[in-house]
């Protein structure tokens, strides 16, 4: 006959914590039992990487990233893509950062990503009017989600709006799989 776990119940009599503010016994037996039963789990991470390692391929904390091949020449307010980087099928987050260097006067520089090319994200950060500096480091606006079922391409995406000379952009795309 198989055996029915246990289902932990917190005691229902007794204070969480004690005067000095540590758990009490009965409530670090429930804590235990619960720790027990969610490590039984199928497909429950238990423990993350605690040696300085590398999270494996296809497991949660891996982490990838792709540079620009080199330098990008940006048209005048149009969306290009700076760096291109494969995720496989989860739930991924995903940045960026993206240096432009510009010979002119720009108006405003945009950092995305996007899992279609050669088009804004979601969420983008923009500067505006950077007259005389000779380089300009963004990021993305913070961390995009990318959850998907079938493999995609993250896209490093800039746009840049200039009133005289030219501007080249390089960047960096990272992601993390989160679950």
């Amino acid at each position: 006959m198989a055996q029915v776990p246990i289902t932990p119940r917190p005691p229902a009599n007794e204070a969480p914590l004690r005067e000095d503010g540590q758990h009490t016994h009965a409530w670090i037996a429930y804590h235990d039992g619960v720790a027990d039963r969610l490590r039984d789990l199928p497909g429950q991470l238990t423990v993350g990487v605690i040696d300085g390692s590398d999270a494996p391929a296809g497991q949660i904390g891996e982490f990838v990233q792709a540079s620009s091949s080199g330098t990008v020449g940006l048209g005048n307010g149009t969306v290009t893509d700076i760096a291109t980087l494969p995720l496989t099928a989860g739930d991924w987050s995903a940045e960026g950062n993206i240096t432009f260097t510009p010979t002119g006067s720009v108006t405003y520089a945009a950092a995305s990503i996007n899992i279609v090319s050669a088009t804004g994200g979601p969420l983008a950060t923009r500067v505006a009017g950077a007259t005389g500096v000779t380089q300009l480091r963004i990021g993305t606006g913070g961390a995009v989600r990318i959850n998907v079922a079938t493999p995609v391409t993250a896209y490093l995406v800039a746009q840049c709006g200039f009133t005289s000379g030219a501007v080249t952009a390089t960047g960096i795309v990272y992601a993390r799989r989160v679950r």
